[in-house]
């Protein structure tokens, strides 16, 4: 009897021993896993980062460089633009004046984006005259809308003189975005208005761009302030392409100056897009 006893705990801690040594092989297996997959994703992220650090730094080199000869032309451009009497060479060359501006400005903004992505992109805070700014983003883009037979106008709930306190290099670059693609998206004999509204007891003052366009596709909504291609997918004409980079930027500025855009839009009757700031923003801010 004892003998059996014996014989049955010896064959029990032997079967435990087999589970035990078992479950150790298993425990380090899928240690030895797990570090080797927690080690390929480590590379991977670092060589993700390298390569979006690289394609950052290219793209600064090349939106800086690409500046230097664009003023160039540019120059050489309003030269011969205001110099000839010749009506082709006049025509020729505002032709080449007004797409070489276009593209000066689609490099900026490729600079403000990444800038703004690095967090170097500071705001020039000041006192301005808020109806002024305004005013003068109408009168810039008024010759475009007559030539498109759209109405271009600017309303506003204020009647006197009103100072603002942000930056105004910023609120002009902004505004002159979206009244830009309202008078780009458009229809002829279409409309574009430009509204302040001023809310004396909340300290803020909303602006408004609104147009009769098509209104923006559903698809595209989603991404209207992420994917570059999607402000002009929903266009099949040439004029009416783009990159949507103006509207990623704006997006991005309002941020930084303290508000945020957003928009309305209605198949077939048009779109609004529209942000508030403070009347009276700190006299230094950073991202």
């Amino acid at each position: 009897m004892f003998d059996e006893l014996l014989e049955y705990f010896i064959h029990t801690n032997d079967t435990l021993l087999v589970a035990l040594l078992g479950l150790l092989m298993c425990l380090t297996i899928g240690w030895a896993v797990t570090f080797y997959g927690y080690r390929r994703l480590r590379q991977a992220l670092q060589r993700q980062q390298t390569q979006e650090q690289r394609i950052q730094s290219f793209m600064a080199s090349l939106s800086h460089h690409l500046r230097t000869p664009l003023n160039g032309i540019m120059g050489y451009a309003e030269y011969i633009h205001s110099s000839s009497q010749e009506p082709m060479v006049h025509f020729t060359s505002k032709i080449i004046l007004e797409n070489s501006l276009e593209m000066l400005h689609l490099v900026n903004g490729m600079l403000d984006l990444n800038k703004i992505k690095e967090g170097q992109l500071q705001l020039s805070v000041t006192a301005f005259d808020v109806y002024d700014l305004s005013e003068s983003v109408r009168q810039l883009h008024q010759a475009r809308a007559t030539r498109l037979n759209i109405q271009l106008q600017l309303s506003t709930n204020q009647q006197t003189t009103l100072k603002m306190t942000a930056d105004p290099y910023r609120l002009r670059q902004v505004l002159n975005h979206l009244v830009d693609n309202a008078i780009t998206f458009n229809r002829p004999k279409g409309e574009v208005n430009l509204q302040l509204m001023h809310d004396e007891a909340g300290g803020t003052m909303t602006f408004t761009v609104t147009d009769t366009g098509l209104g923006i596709a559903r698809d595209v909504e989603d991404q209207l302030f992420t994917d570059l291609s999607a402000l002009g997918a929903d266009f099949p004409a040439t004029d009416k392409t783009g990159t949507g980079l103006g509207l990623k930027l704006s997006h991005q500025l309002v941020q930084l100056m303290g508000g945020k855009l957003d928009y309305r839009t209605e198949a077939g009757v048009g779109s609004s897009f529209f942000f508030t700031l403070p009347m009276n923003s700190p006299s230094e801010q950073t991202p």
